[in-house]
């Protein structure tokens, strides 16, 4: 459905109004190409160009040392880092997949319950239960949190004892792990709103029609429901592995060990180790010590780290790409509603 009606498009007034907000969204869409083209256009120029001032617009000498860093990683370029950078693409990953694996199934289930089987009063208090965290900004629950994966699954400094004795409740360490990330996001309740919504709009006799044939919930849910909720499940999955692939605090709160640490923490560090050599800094990169003058040549400096944005940027886009359909299917389901 066109924002302006064909019929009566070529009165003045409307035509006016149509190209204003062409233009609005032409300029919007410009100013958020514009970040990415940077990053592109650096990620080719030698470092003394992407050091110089004033920046030019479009790289006058263009270069590979920045992708070369990535996938060649010179001996120079390893002391600066503690793994190689396919191990931090790798971590960045397997939390991504684990929470999936994780909160999915979980946070669907959820809804469908609220959703299908339980009514009433019960029903509203569970719901309000689940998005009660929304109201909470993630700032406030991160102390707890931190807790919660030390002391796994109290949130508390000190394991509690078991009343009547001197024993501690068992408990589980799983902070600077894989699982510190895993766990706490285990459940979203903005996937939780989303799923409820879709699955409040499958009409209950078809869910009643299932269980008149015999059919146990969990089928019901696997063999009826699921399928006709691909929509919902490709929104929420791009979400979810949107924001553990981009999350840095979280991890950088939670992981330690350089082995396992995701790629956002290890770009900030790379970030700091170009710093510290030097190596972004126009005065000092372009000065008189060879060593620093060789590291940044070799994409040791703002070029390389453009190029370590764009891979980090690279599997949300081609998640985008692939769930584009049912992102727009959902915002046109909602304009209608």
């Amino acid at each position: 459905m066109s924002l302006f009606p064909v019929v009566g498009r070529s009165q003045p007034r409307l035509r006016i109004a149509w190209w204003v907000v062409v233009l609005i969204l032409c300029g919007g869409v410009i100013m958020h190409l514009i970040p990415f083209f940077i990053m592109i256009s650096t990620s080719f120029k030698p470092a003394a160009e992407a050091m110089a001032m004033p920046p030019t617009l479009l790289p006058k000498e263009p270069t590979l040392a920045g992708w070369r860093l990535v996938f060649e990683m010179a001996a120079s370029a390893q002391s600066l880092i503690a793994q190689p950078l396919g191990q931090y693409f790798l971590n960045s990953f397997i939390m991504a997949a684990g929470t999936l694996l994780l909160s999915i199934p979980l946070t669907s289930m959820a809804a469908y319950a609220c959703s299908k089987l339980i009514k009433g009063r019960t029903s509203r208090i569970l719901f309000i239960f689940f998005i009660g965290t929304l109201m909470l900004p993630g700032i406030v629950t991160l102390i707890p949190s931190y807790l919660l994966t030390r002391n796994f699954p109290f949130p508390l400094p000190v394991v509690p004892d078991i009343p009547g004795t001197d024993t501690a409740f068992p408990s589980i360490r799983i902070w600077n792990t894989f699982f510190a990330v895993i766990i706490p996001a285990g459940f979203s309740a903005g996937n939780f709103l989303l799923f409820k919504g879709f699955f409040d709009s499958i009409p209950d006799s078809i869910i009643n029609a299932a269980r008149v044939d015999g059919g146990s919930e969990f089928n019901i849910f696997r063999r009826i429901v699921l399928p006709m909720s691909v929509p919902v499940f490709a929104v929420t999955i791009y979400f979810q592995f949107s924001a553990i692939w981009d999350s840095y605090l979280w991890p950088l709160v939670v992981i330690q060990d350089s082995k396992i640490a995701p790629l956002t923490v290890a770009i900030r560090r790379l970030v700091d180790a170009f710093t510290y050599a030097g190596t972004t800094n126009a005065q000092t990169a372009l000065g008189q010590s060879a060593n620093v003058a060789s590291l940044a040549s070799q994409g040791l400096s703002w070029n390389g780290l453009m190029v370590l944005g764009l891979l980090q940027a690279i599997p949300v886009f081609l998640f985008f790409i692939v769930v584009r359909e049912y992102l727009l299917k959902g915002v046109r389901i909602q304009g209608l509603k």
